[in-house]
């Protein structure tokens, strides 16, 4: 891969990125999980592991989300974004205590070398806790209620079952890079019980013919936790950058989720597994919308190293870190500090 192929795109203002032709970000069957049977299960450590070790980005096909529940999802979230900019600022999440809301356009600035404002709306949610949850009262960061809009009247609904489907099928994938990093597959279950998992429905309005390389979709960036799912629609975008330097075009393929890895899971599997920097560029004439999900565990977990990774010549390189510790801080740089 180099920035010769015949393949790369030049978008102007420095954007160049390579057409993906199937050979650089892989599709993974995620329907061997889905087995009861231990080592059909286990017929899917060869290629994740691969995609973990080598390119930190994947498709995954057959991993059991309902289409319904992608598409009221992705209708609810239209309906929202298409309200008047003060509606919509009735749930700005400045506004709330716990993380949760909308995100104005310019609000966030993914990539800190940029110096600009990323240019994308979106609503963050998570698990919908009542306002006595213990953790809530005690203030610990992402737990308690969310911030739900008025309208549309199935936004409530049609998010909080695709976040709820989501949060099950986390524990499945959880289970796969467990055998991934050859450890007991029910690993993460017991840290996997009130996990930092949020969601962003995002909104990326198409790129203006004078745009500013200061104010991509969003900014170059790694994601914070373990592990991230982005469902997209047909709107192309999503770039990752490979580890050779040049960005790949993540394309949508339909009937299947983008999967990447985040800070979390670099860290914690001691450099093992890859997380890479990726960003977004609406360069069409239409709007593009995606359904972004991020999982962590429990926000008191601390881990340095899983023990399959490290050894006597292969010490922690890090010192211990809870899931809610490394989340907190990365998310305050990104949504708090001066644009």
């Amino acid at each position: 891969m180099t920035l010769s192929s015949p393949d790369i795109v030049d978008a102007g203002r420095g954007i160049r990125f390579r057409r993906n032709t199937g050979d650089v970000v892989p599709t993974i069957d995620f329907s061997p999980m889905l087995s009861s049977d231990p080592a059909i299960r286990r017929r899917i450590v060869p290629e994740l592991r691969h995609a973990c070790t080598e390119v930190g980005f994947f498709y995954l096909a057959h991993h059991g989300i309902p289409k319904t529940v992608t598409a009221r999802a992705l209708s609810a979230m239209r309906g929202f974004f298409a309200l008047p900019d003060a509606e919509k600022m009735k749930i700005h999440y400045l506004s709330t205590p716990n993380h949760r809301g909308y995100v104005a356009e310019g609000n966030i600035k993914a990539d800190h070398n940029l110096k600009g404002g990323d240019m994308h709306e979106a609503v963050e949610l998570a698990h919908d806790l009542p306002p006595d949850d213990p953790d809530y009262l005690a203030g610990v960061k992402f737990y308690g209620p969310n911030a739900w809009p008025e309208t549309p009247a199935d936004f409530r609904w049609a998010l909080g079952t695709y976040f709820d489907t989501q949060l099950e099928f986390g524990r499945l994938m959880l289970r796969a890079f467990a055998l991934a990093l050859d450890l007991p597959e029910t690993y993460f279950d017991p840290i996997y019980t009130k996990p930092l998992s949020r969601v962003r429905a995002c909104y990326y309005p198409p790129q203006a013919p004078d745009w500013d390389i200061r104010n991509i979709g969003i900014g170059a960036h790694k994601d914070y936790e373990l592990f991230t799912t982005v469902m997209q629609t047909e709107q192309p975008g999503l770039q990752v950058q490979g580890v050779q330097g040049d960005w790949i075009e993540v394309t949508p393929v339909d009937g299947t989720m983008v999967i990447n890895l985040g800070d979390l899971m670099q860290r914690w599997s001691n450099d093992v597994f890859l997380s890479r920097p990726h960003r977004v560029v609406n360069l069409t004439q239409a709007p593009r919308y995606s359904i972004v999900q991020f999982f962590g565990v429990d926000h008191d977990a601390t881990i340095d190293a899983f023990s399959t990774c490290v050894g006597p010549d292969n010490p922690a390189k890090y010192p211990p870190i809870s899931c809610g510790a490394h989340t907190d801080e990365l998310v305050a740089k990104t949504y708090y500090e001066p644009a």
